[in-house]
């Protein structure tokens, strides 16, 4: 909810859900990692970081008790997590999923027992039941398998358990994306995790959700505007800029001047003339840099464009297919370690490209009636 558990800025965050409480609003809330005292507490002066009073993370419960701790019809006190009843016949699994506060980011298992012991309560009272936790449940993009922050470390097990158990729908965020993940058990049973933006990155999205009979309808929006500096850019136009900055900076982090050289003139025409084709009219010019900071920013964006048919895929399916051979021997070898690199093909032209279109808008068909 904050930058670095600044515990400033948690009164002020506080004193704005006071208001919306008093226009009506009901609100429910988890925290997070991002939340507590972790040492690096600061505030800005400037170019200067100076350090400030942070929230100790067993106070967070109580300091926001008012949405959703107190009003809980259970609660497990011990990792910050409750069930809430929305509606008659609807309730929510809210999850905290700190782990240790270190490296395991996930559930622990008195946890996840007592979260199985209120889905199976909620299907014996009648109640639909959907969760929501801050890390992704499941990866969101085949890339995102490789990065460890971008799930819950043990998603596998537990997206298994939550399915198996009849938990259809969850409701997340950590990445920053717009995104929906469908995962299927072995015994054929679906959770759909979906993952939303947020309103200081790109796409600046929320969402909208209506559960009605036996459908969950999801529709997207994003900001239009705010009160700042956006050097003349609507939200959406500010946003991306600096994402896309974003990842410039950290290419020049990464790699050395004279790599960085070369990229900043290497067209996709280039690569391609090099690999024996020409690619498509359109993106001859484009720089090679560039083509990829879109890439990037398309996986956190949703509904990536380049399907099949379009002159981006087409391009990649023909540089992959020039360089089978070398792909083939790290296919053996990468594999092995990761199943998701063992056809990387299919890795790099799901990554660019999505088929199902529905990171924004979609109806979901929910298990409501089977209880």
């Amino acid at each position: 909810m904050v930058y670095r558990g600044e515990y400033q800025s948690h009164i002020g965050l506080r004193n704005r859900l006071y208001k919306l409480k008093e226009q009506g609003k009901k609100i429910y809330l988890i925290t997070a990692r991002h939340d507590y005292d972790d040492n690096d507490s600061f505030e800005f002066d400037g170019d200067k970081m100076l350090p400030v009073k942070a929230m100790p993370r067993d106070e967070l419960r109580d300091f926001y008790k008012d949405f959703g701790f107190d009003g809980a019809i259970s609660e497990h006190k011990e990792s910050m997590s409750y069930v809430a009843q929305l509606a008659d016949g609807i309730r929510l699994l809210a999850l905290n999923c700190d782990g240790d506060c270190k490296d395991f980011k996930g559930l622990w298992d008195n946890q996840m027992k007592w979260a199985l012991e209120q889905i199976e309560d909620a299907h014996r009272t009648g109640n639909y039941i959907f969760a929501m936790t801050h890390y992704p449940l499941l990866p969101f993009s085949p890339i995102m398998n490789l990065i460890s922050d971008s799930h819950l470390t043990d998603w596998e097990k537990r997206a298994n358990q939550f399915a198996d158990a009849g938990l259809d729908l969850i409701f997340t965020g950590h990445m920053h994306a717009q995104a929906v993940t469908e995962y299927v058990t072995e015994n054929g049973n679906k959770i759909t995790d979906v993952q939303t933006g947020c309103f200081v990155g790109c796409p600046c999205a929320y969402r909208k959700v209506t559960i009605k009979d036996s459908t969950a309808d999801i529709k997207s929006y994003t900001i239009n505007d705010f009160d700042y500096d956006k050097q003349g850019k609507s939200a959406s136009e500010y946003f991306q800029w600096r994402f896309d900055r974003m990842i410039d900076y950290k290419m020049k982090e990464i790699l050395p001047k004279p790599a960085m050289k070369i990229l900043n003139k290497l067209t996709v025409k280039k690569i391609c003339n090099f690999l024996w084709f020409n690619p498509d009219k359109s993106m001859q010019n484009i720089l090679a840099k560039d083509l990829g900071i879109e890439l990037v920013r398309n996986i956190f964006i949703g509904n990536e464009p380049y399907v099949k048919g379009t002159a981006v895929y087409e391009a990649f399916e023909k540089l992959i297919n020039r360089l089978s051979l070398i792909i083939h021997i790290a296919e053996k070898k990468a594999g092995k370690k990761n199943k998701v690199l063992s056809d990387i093909k299919s890795f790099l032209l799901c990554t660019i490209g999505d088929e199902k279109q529905r990171d924004w808008d979609l109806t979901l068909d929910i298990n409501r009636k089977s209880f």
